[in-house]
């Protein structure tokens, strides 16, 4: 399975994830609403904001989601940064978002996108 690029760094800051939920609740006529669990896994949303310290890195980037082995849809390996263990993620849609430069010359840039990962029952 390809891997996230090294070079790829995901910032820490205003970082999050939501995990879709996992029951069905209905609510009834009267009293308290029912719950049941209709699926084992949560599918988990990271919203991330990636750096590339040179040009050459975020063209590097647009040559691995575009590559014939990733295509734009695949499943990657991505080390969790909060929880620092490995998962199997991909990113959403395949939107890989806007290459917006920090410094001119485009020699630091960043992408906003989100990845999605599902997280199994314990």
């Amino acid at each position: 399975m390809p891997a996230f690029p090294s070079y790829a760094r995901v910032l820490a800051s205003g970082f999050s994830e939501e995990a879709q939920p996992v029951v069905l609740r209905s609510d009834m006529e009267r009293g308290v609403p029912k719950q049941r669990r209709v699926a084992a896994d949560a599918l988990v949303t990271v919203p991330v904001t990636v750096l590339f310290t040179s040009a050459a890195d975020a063209a590097a980037f647009e040559t691995w989601f575009y590559s014939d082995a990733q295509a734009g849809a695949a499943f990657f390996d991505w080390v969790h940064p909060r929880t620092r263990q490995l998962v199997q993620a991909r990113i959403v849609d395949g939107d890989i978002g806007t290459l917006q430069p920090l410094a001119g010359a485009w020699r630091v840039s960043q992408r906003a996108f989100r990845l999605e990962y599902l997280r199994p029952a314990l």
